[in-house]
């Protein structure tokens, strides 16, 4: 049995792909330690871990924020900033707890840089594509330039906050690059490897495992019998992004007519009684168990979050993907890529669009139906085959096992 301890941020979309696998870690019999905010308490716990929360301190509270997009550069910079002010924490819980490895998200860089402190092996939970700087150029050069037009200014911070903790805990810069992908001596994706863009420039130390969702049918308060049209499209922004009220209404205006069921799920924050009036053909909903309705749908109106393409493409459903930042704009190329689906204002300004484009865009999808459906199909297969949450343990405990792994020296990590 070895002893983990994992270090995440308090984001759905990197909460939600570790949660089965901590499950099965603990079915193991694997002792495992769970750091996040409080409020994630209840759910890791529930997994059968122990938790611990990080102690509070300014800043933390905004992770969720940093993880859902905003200036790249400047969530970066803040990341840097939370690990030098978590530092001192994270150093004594290691040197108390003793674990065999340490597990981190890629965007918990304070359990990488302590962990290689105290030589502990690491191991990377990657709920995003993986993006290293030598990857950039060839996926897109007017990111590159962005990104490069955004860092450039803030490198004398991301130096200072480096040479800072350098000097007081003895602890590696990680690169403001680096604070957005930390990967391990070995790393775990989330997705199949024919999801990830340019996967044969990836070793054996990169575990593609795959979405690890549980598929389920569980609708709790809706009613599946609600649902008599054909075809029926599902809408949703995700959990973070999904205020934007103007957005919702140019759905109506786009598809009032249109021969469709749709079921739109607005988000908890969202006060309804503002999209009123609804189309007679709209179910509206603050709420809608995603992963049961995605086995009933036929097209996919998505933000384009790696945990709702996931779920999509894992039910064979094609999508509409409406990027609201950079990261997701890179998983849209992907589903263009593949045949999977359109995408709409895919670059910044993000997520602006309008009922003559989101007609179009569902208007193509459904015109050739047929193909889009194969490839999604051949997508969701390669998600199903790709071993999950089952997989994703079986090479944690081989990992714990041989005690170290290969020690990850590429500077990129």
């Amino acid at each position: 049995m070895s002893k983990v301890i994992f270090f995440n941020i308090p984001a759905s979309g990197h909460i939600n792909p570790s949660v089965p696998v901590i499950r099965e870690l603990v079915r193991r019999g694997e002792q495992v330690i769970c750091l996040n905010m409080e409020a994630i308490g209840p759910t890791m716990e529930a997994t059968g871990a122990t938790f611990i929360a990080y102690p509070k301190l300014p800043g933390i509270e905004t992770l969720t924020e940093m993880a859902s997009g905003g200036k790249i550069m400047d969530n970066a910079l803040a990341l840097i900033g939370i690990a030098e002010k978590i530092m001192p924490f994270v150093l004594e819980l290691l040197e108390r707890e003793q674990p065999d490895y340490v597990i981190h998200d890629s965007l918990a860089s304070w359990g990488k840089q302590a962990a290689q402190r105290l030589n502990i092996p690491t191991v990377a939970f990657i709920s995003t594509l993986v993006l290293k700087p030598s990857m950039a150029l060839a996926l897109d050069r007017g990111l590159v330039v962005k990104g490069l037009a955004e860092m450039l200014p803030r490198l004398p911070r991301y130096w200072s906050m480096a040479r800072r903790m350098k000097q007081a805990y003895g602890v590696k810069g990680v690169g403001l690059m680096g604070a957005l992908m930390n990967t391990g001596d070995i790393s775990l994706i989330f997705t199949a490897r024919a999801f990830q863009p340019l996967s044969d420039t990836f070793d054996s130390r990169f575990h593609f495992v795959g979405p690890t969702f549980e598929p389920h049918s569980e609708w709790g308060d809706f009613p599946p019998g609600s649902i008599t049209g054909k075809p029926v499209i599902y809408i949703s922004l995700g959990t973070i992004n999904n205020t934007n009220v103007e957005f919702y209404r140019q759905c109506f205006a786009a598809f009032r007519d249109y021969p469709a069921q749709f079921i739109l799920s607005a988000g908890k924050r969202t006060d309804l009684s503002q999209l009123e009036p609804v189309p007679t053909n709209f179910i509206v909903r603050n709420f809608v168990p995603q992963v049961a309705l995605l086995q009933r749908v036929d097209l996919f109106i998505t933000h384009g979050g790696m945990n709702s393409v996931h779920e999509g493409l894992y039910f064979n459903v094609p999508l509409v993907v409406i990027p609201q930042q950079m990261e997701q704009a890179l998983v849209a190329k992907e589903v263009v890529k593949h045949g999977a689906g359109v995408a709409l204002a895919d670059h910044a300004p993000y997520g602006q669009t309008n009922a003559a484009e989101l007609r179009a865009a569902v208007e193509s999808v459904m015109g050739r139906y047929a193909a889009f459906k194969a490839a999604a199909q051949k997508l969701g297969q390669a998600f199903r085959s790709a071993g999950g949450a089952a997989r994703a343990a079986e090479v944690l405990v081989a990992f714990g096992r041989t005690g170290s792994g290969q020690r990850q020296v590429n500077p990129e990590g």
